[in-house]
């Protein structure tokens, strides 16, 4: 990769970066002085002009693939990877990335330019690195975005992983009375609430479920049950109820999901904890054969065999 930065106060800004591979990886340090923000535009293609008043930094593997590279800006952005010592990212930064589904970050990274977000639709999942404490700026980057949004925090060895909800809004003609009113559609606004001096509150978060079953999805809820209870950071018991209770409840639907997309740690999951309805394993065993997922199909007759192994018939002479 090739950037284009510039030194401000003993520090590094991002200026532009160019190169063959969207998956974009930032260097914590440049000549010695450590890579803390980025400039305006950096990765946008919607950018008047081009600065000149840049210094040039190349890699290795640049070097050897320069006939490769093009300008990784707007639609070439997949995912970035921000160092542990990026503080401030500028104003439209990812302006029009539309291909841009992954940010990694840490809670160093404190200031964030107005619009930074703007058009980033697919961004799907953040990635947040805590160093130094449990606030961080995911609150201000949920604002900006009204898809669904997968969020894991680290901590050392630790890890926490929340689904917010997609939410929109339509407006809607009220003909006879000639006026127009505005429907609020999925939780994900509820979630975005869930924060306080900037750290996510777990106990809000899970008390909201009631409003997620109302209005989302069965894979949504899936995923965010399952984000809970396979990384129960706070996890109370009542909460643990609650959504153990859902599984049980909706297991059909549930079963089909993750049949479907063969997700194997969640089934593992539903198995350590015991969760199995018999007509919904069943079911499940029935549509995987159907479907032709066949490691799930052995998993779930292991299961089915397990849990409810059927009664060999005696006979009296």
């Amino acid at each position: 990769m090739k950037i284009h930065y510039r030194i401000r106060k003993d520090q590094i800004e991002i200026v532009r970066c160019f190169g063959a591979d969207p998956q974009i990886v930032l260097p914590e340090q440049i000549g010695g002085l450590a890579v803390t923000q980025t400039a305006a535009y950096a990765f946008s293609d919607r950018k008047g002009t081009e600065e000149e008043d840049v210094l040039v930094f190349e890699t290795e593997e640049h070097r050897m693939f320069r006939d490769e590279e093009i300008l990784l800006a707007g639609e070439a952005v997949e995912s970035v990877a921000f160092p542990d010592t990026m503080q401030k990212i500028g104003r439209y930064v990812f302006y029009g990335c539309r291909n841009l589904k992954e940010l990694s970050f840490s809670d160093q990274l404190e200031d964030i330019g107005s619009g930074a977000f703007t058009g980033c639709r697919s961004l799907n999942r953040l990635e947040v690195n805590l160093t130094k404490g449990d606030r961080t700026c995911v609150k201000e980057i949920l604002g900006d975005l009204w898809q669904r949004i997968d969020v894991t925090l680290r901590k050392g060895e630790a890890e926490a992983r929340l689904v917010f909800p997609e939410h929109y809004e339509e407006a809607v003609e009220n003909t006879p009375a000639r006026i127009l009113f505005t429907e609020h559609h999925g939780s994900g606004n509820n979630y975005r609430q869930c924060f306080y001096n900037k750290e996510n509150d777990f106990r809000k978060y899970d008390s909201l479920f009631f409003l997620a079953k109302a209005q989302d999805k069965t894979e949504v809820l899936t995923d965010l049950v399952f984000s809970r209870l396979m990384y129960p950071a706070e996890l109370t018991k009542d909460a643990e109820a609650e959504y153990e209770s859902y599984v049980r409840e909706h297991q059909a639907e549930v079963l089909e999901y993750l049949t479907d997309t063969e997700n194997m740690a969640v089934l593992r999951e539903i198995a350590r904890r015991d969760l199995w309805v018999k007509d919904a394993l069943d079911g499940a065993a029935d549509h995987a054969a159907r479907t032709g997922h066949r490691e799930v199909l052995s998993f779930l007759m292991e299961e089915k065999h397990r849990r409810f192994p059927e009664k060999r018939k005696k006979y009296e002479l």
